[in-house]
This record gives C-alpha cells, structure tokens and sequence, in this order.
C-alpha cells in the first residue's frame, strides 16, 4: 500500500466519523423540532418531520456509501470507452434499484448487479450497504403515510425539473438516460429528487 494510499483511507475513514456525527446531531433536531410540531397545528406534523430525516440520510447514502461502493467496484474494472457512459454512474443506478426497488434490499443482489462473487472483497461493504437502505424503509413505512422511491423515467425525454435532477456531472440541458437515485415522495410530495443520467445515447 503507497503512502497515498494511506492518506486516503485515513482520510475517508476520517470523513466517515464526522458525515455519522453530523447525522446524529441533525437527529437529535429533528426530534426536537418533531417535539415541537406536535404542539402546532400550523406545524406540519410529526411523520413528515421524520420524512425530512429519511430523506436527508437516503441523500446521505447515494452520496456517500452508494457511490462509494460504485467507485470501488469500477477502479477494479478497465476504464470506460471514450464517450461511453461511466461505469460508477450505472453500478450507482444498478445498486440504487436493489436498495429501493420493489424486492427487499440484498447484500448478495447487490454484488451480483456488479458481478462479483459472495467471496469479494466488497461483500461486507454490500451488506452494510443493504442493511442501512433496510432501515430506511421500515422507518419509512412505520410513520404511516404513502412513501415510495420513484424510478420512473422515459429515456430520451428532458428532465421535470420539479422532481428530477441530472448528477451533478451530467449536463442538464441533455435528456435523460437512466436513472442513477429514484425520487423520494411522500404522499405526492418531493422530498427528494431523482437523480438522473442525462446524455444523447442510451445504454443497450
């Protein structure tokens, strides 16, 4: 292992610890300001407060953890044709459809969309990958209203910018390809956008 090598895990390491403590303080708001709402009829209400918390810990996730895993996984495979759709962008997309699609997250599922072995190296960071999108989803549904995680996309059209968003390295003025992080709405509203692959081909 170089010394840059090093650096760089301490420093993610070093990220990580403070992206948790961060989340444990907004945590600790939230339910405060939840506290407080309660007490409010102008107020929106208790489950949406927790909404609010979900959907800035499934941010958090894509941002961090997912990407992370799709960053590891594509350094390990060769390097992308010229003008071809990133390989991180689509593992990302690939592994969000296992964390929030319609069957249960699955740290095996996950390493198959990649196609890796249960004995790879990524395999732990799979499924702790699966376990936090898991919890995610019973918080979710254990507030009560109508939550889901929205994929639905027609390739070659131009994004709703009321609900969708290109990844910050795509252009927004192409249209989009594949989604890369489904919405997130609660009982039809955004509380978070999908995040979308824009470009002018679609990958077959």
């Amino acid at each position: 292992m170089t010394t840059l090598e090093r650096d760089y895990r301490a420093l993610q390491q070093a990220h990580n610890q403070l992206a948790g403590r961060l989340q444990s303080v907004e945590r600790r708001l939230d339910a405060l300001m939840a506290a407080q709402a309660e007490t409010r009829s102008d107020l929106p209400s208790n489950a949406h407060s927790v909404h609010h918390v979900i959907a800035r810990e499934y941010d958090a996730l894509v941002e961090q953890k997912v990407q992370g895993l799709s960053r590891a996984a594509a350094h390990q495979q060769p390097r992308d044709a010229p003008g071809a759709v990133p390989r991180m962008l689509w593992h990302m997309g690939q592994i969000c459809s296992v964390l929030f699609g319609p069957d249960e997250p699955d740290g095996k599922a996950i390493l198959s969309v990649l196609g890796r072995s249960r004995l790879d190296p990524l395999a732990p960071q799979a499924g702790r990958l699966s376990d936090s999108a898991f919890d995610l989803r019973q918080r979710s549904a254990q507030t009560g209203l109508p939550a889901h995680w929205d994929f639905e996309l027609v390739p070659g059209e131009h994004l709703d910018q009321e609900w969708q968003e290109p990844w910050p390295s795509c252009d927004s003025e192409l249209p989009g390809q594949f989604v890369i992080a489904p919405a997130y709405l609660v009982a039809d509203q955004v509380f978070s956008r999908q995040r979308v692959c824009t470009g002018l081909s679609i990958p077959g």
